[in-house]
């Protein structure tokens, strides 16, 4: 019976292994993901700056336009003033909104050169996350076939180990199920040269080996509880 259930723990030990494969992303597609991940979030901030950038320049052209008229009319009214002081006030308001456009075209230039070298970088960005999309989704396609292979070995070896675990006592695949979990691993073990347990390798005593060889009832390691298998004797 015992031999029987050590080939249901190589089935188990087969399955944790495939487990283990279908967790492990291949490094080449974390990279990329990795990658995909940083490029996206450069363009998010990028994008960012330009929109604010956008909108600075469009609230100062707006600005310009309005100082500009209001100097027009001032230009105006100073030619249609009644008297010198009149003509005089407009004209000064006239000097005051052409200082105050100078000034905001000078702060324009470098607004604009901004913008500019954001909305390139951005395109830049844009540019790299197309061009590395194709070679993420033909990684995560390799992914995806990699997977479904493990997982239709893991279905194949389940399917072989529930069967044969079928024909075993239920209270001792279950003592051995529970020792299995705890011991995250192993729940059978050999003794080793006659004298040791073969899972946590302590001596064994004299009577634990006996009666685990005379195979009347099952047997666990008094040190860490697996199931021992003295092998010729079942």
């Amino acid at each position: 019976m015992l031999e029987k259930l050590s080939e249901v723990q190589g089935f188990d030990l087969q399955l944790d292994a495939l487990q283990e494969e279908r967790a492990r992303t291949p490094p080449e597609l974390q990279e990329t993901r990795d990658r995909r991940h940083d490029l996206v979030k450069r363009l998010e901030r990028k994008k960012q700056e330009r929109d604010e950038l956008r909108k600075r320049v469009a609230n100062t052209e707006l600005e310009l336009k309005t100082l500009q008229q209001r100097r027009k009319d001032a230009s105006e009214s100073s030619l249609r003033a009644s008297s010198a002081k009149e003509a005089s006030q407009y004209q000064n308001q006239e000097l005051q909104f052409a200082t105050r456009v100078q000034e905001l075209e000078e702060d324009a230039l470098p607004l604009m050169e901004s913008l500019e070298a954001a909305e390139n970088e951005a395109d830049g960005l844009q540019a790299e996350l197309d061009e590395l999309q194709p070679a993420l989704d033909a990684l995560v396609a390799e992914e995806e076939a990699r997977v479904a292979a493990v997982d239709d070995r893991t279905s194949e070896i389940r399917q072989r180990r529930d069967a044969l675990a079928g024909s075993l006592d239920g209270s001792l695949l279950k003592q051995y199920e529970q020792v299995r979990r705890a011991r995250r691993g192993l729940g059978l073990v050999e003794i080793v040269d006659n004298q040791r347990c073969g899972g946590c390798s302590v001596r064994l005593p004299i009577h634990v080996i006996q009666k685990a060889r005379r195979g009347s009832s099952v047997v666990r390691c008094p040190s860490c509880g697996r199931l021992l298998w003295p092998r010729d004797g079942d």
